[in-house]
C-alpha cells in the first residue's frame, strides 16, 4: 500500500495511504473526528476498480503529526490541501462529518482541484450548538480521557467505552453506550481513540471546534457537482432535516439521498447502499 507523509502549509506531518489502485479517477477520503483514514477500508473496496482511492488521517489522529492547539474545522482544511496538491489531479473528495465539512471548503477554495464531492452527514452549526443535548457529549468526553493512551490496549479503552452512560431515553431508561454499539465498534473507536491527540476533543467540548467556518458561503461558493447522504437525526445523524434542506438551497449542484434506517456511520452501517449510491453518482460525473 503506498504511503506518503506529506507536510501542510503550517508544518504538520501528514499521513497519506492508498485504499485502491487503479490508473482512473482519484478520490480522496476524509474521516471524521476520532477515527482514522483506514474507517474506509471496507468501504473503498465496495466503489469502482477504476477509481485510485487515496485517504489521510487528520492531524491529531492515527499516524499524522501533532499540531499543538490547531484543531479547528478550518485547521484541518490544511491537511486536505495538501493532499490534494500531492496528488495532483482533479480529485472527487467523499467526506464523512468532519471529513465532509472539510471537503466542502475545499471544494470552494480550490475548484480546480476538486472535480466532485460527497459528503457524508455533515453536522450542521444548529446541530453543533446543542451537542450537549445529545449522546455525542458524554462520548466525546469519555474520548478525552482515553485520548492518547498507547499503555493500554484496544481491548482496554473499549471496555471503559462501552460503559459510559448515555442519556435517559424518552421512556426513562438508562443505556451504556456499549448498549448503542456492538463491539467490534467500540473496539475500532477505542483503536482510533489511543492514537488520539487529547487537544482534539478539548478543542471539541470548548465550543471553538467551528470557530471562522462560514458555512452558508462555503456552500455558496461551490460549483463541482455535490452527493449529499444524510443519516437519521433520530438514530445518531448530525443534519437535521430542515438543515438539509438549507444546505441544498445553497449548493449550485445536489442530489440529495436520505437513510431513514442509519445515524452518522453511513459509510460503515449501510456500506452496501451508501456504495451504491456514491458509484452512481460518480458514474453520472
Amino acid at each position: 500500500m503506498p504511503v506518503q507523509e506529506l507536510t501542510t502549509a503550517d508544518g504538520v506531518s501528514i499521513h497519506m495511504f492508498e485504499l485502491k489502485s487503479s490508473g482512473g479517477r482519484d478520490m480522496l477520503m476524509l474521516h471524521g473526528v476520532c477515527r482514522a483514514g483506514r474507517t474506509f477500508s471496507s468501504f473503498a473496496a465496495m466503489l469502482p476498480d477504476e477509481l485510485r482511492i487515496s485517504a489521510i488521517d487528520f492531524r491529531g489522529h492515527g499516524q499524522s503529526g501533532r499540531a499543538g492547539t490547531r484543531y479547528h474545522v478550518t485547521d484541518y482544511v490544511n491537511d486536505a490541501m495538501a493532499a490534494l496538491k500531492a496528488i495532483g489531479r482533479p480529485t472527487i473528495v467523499y467526506g464523512h462529518s468532519l471529513g465532509s465539512l472539510v471537503a466542502a471548503a475545499v471544494a470552494a477554495q480550490t475548484p480546480d482541484a476538486v472535480s466532485a464531492i460527497i459528503l457524508e452527514d455533515p453536522p450542521s452549526a444548529a446541530f453543533w450548538q446543542n451537542i450537549e443535548t445529545t449522546n455525542y457529549h458524554p462520548t466525546f468526553v469519555a474520548m478525552r480521557q482515553w485520548a492518547g493512551r498507547m499503555d493500554l490496549s484496544s481491548g482496554d479503552i473499549a471496555s471503559q467505552l462501552r460503559d459510559v452512560p448515555m442519556k435517559p431515553t424518552a421512556d426513562g431508561r438508562t443505556v451504556k453506550l456499549g448498549d448503542v454499539r456492538d463491539a467490534v465498534s467500540l473496539r475500532f473507536t477505542a483503536s482510533c481513540v489511543r492514537q488520539l491527540a487529547p487537544n482534539v476533543m478539548q478543542t471539541i467540548l470548548e465550543d471553538e471546534w467551528l470557530a471562522n467556518y462560514e458555512s452558508d458561503s462555503i456552500l455558496s461558493a461551490i460549483r463541482c457537482p455535490v452527493l449529499l447522504l444524510r443519516g437519521n437525526t433520530a438514530l445518531g445523524g448530525m443534519l437535521p432535516s430542515d438543515d438539509a434542506d438549507r444546505m441544498v438551497s445553497r449548493l449550485y449542484d445536489c442530489t440529495r439521498i436520505d437513510f431513514p434506517a442509519a445515524g452518522h456511520l453511513l459509510h460503515w452501517q449501510m456500506r452496501t447502499e451508501a456504495s451504491l449510491q456514491t458509484a452512481a453518482f460518480i458514474e453520472s460525473l
